[in-house]
């Protein structure tokens, strides 16, 4: 249940990101998709609050998000195209751990089906984000910094969020022993 709250979180985090970014989108196409995009992250944390509770189990709130960590990471992002860098990365993310996630053999249906029907949605999400920052790439080099910094966010937050895994892992080993 634990990784299906992360998930929740996630997905509730990312709907006030969206929001931002709506207020400072700087084109039609750029605040018709953010649009479209808040619906889906709202409707997702709504699949996750519902599967959770379809399975039994409780919400709870998660300490540190994936979210929270890479903008520790990255720092604060100032501009748009830091929030779309960031957004883009975290998209790219959550579509990995997604599709891992239903490779696993035995999954709950429940699992199963709201995976499958949030993922259309999530590898949209990564399209239109990148294919934004492209366009703004061509007209402004830097923004690849941008992306790559981000990039790098990311494999640091990945790295922490390893470590405290196996540190809760040892603790939950070691009280068993």
């Amino acid at each position: 249940m634990a990784l299906l709250n992360q998930y929740r979180a996630a997905e509730v985090h990312g709907t006030g990101v969206i929001m931002r970014l709506g207020r400072l989108a700087d084109n039609l196409e750029l605040r018709n998709n953010l649009s479209r995009h808040l619906r889906d992250e709202a409707v997702h944390a709504w699949l996750w609050t519902k599967a959770i509770r379809e399975m039994d189990g409780r919400i709870v709130e998660v300490d540190e998000p994936y979210q929270t960590l890479l903008g520790q990471h990255f720092g604060i992002p100032r501009t748009l195209d830091e929030l779309l860098a960031l957004t883009w990365v975290s998209e790219r993310r959550g579509c990995e751990q997604y599709k891992e996630h239903l490779d696993v053999q035995d999954i709950p249906a429940v699992i199963r089906r709201t995976l499958r029907g949030i993922l259309k949605d999530e590898i949209w999400h990564v399209s239109y984000i990148n294919e934004e920052l492209q366009s703004r790439a061509m007209r402004d080099p830097r923004i690849q910094d941008i992306i790559d910094r981000a990039l790098v966010a990311d494999k640091r937050t990945m790295a922490e969020l390893a470590e405290i895994a196996a540190v809760r892992q040892g603790t939950a080993s070691g009280a068993q022993a």
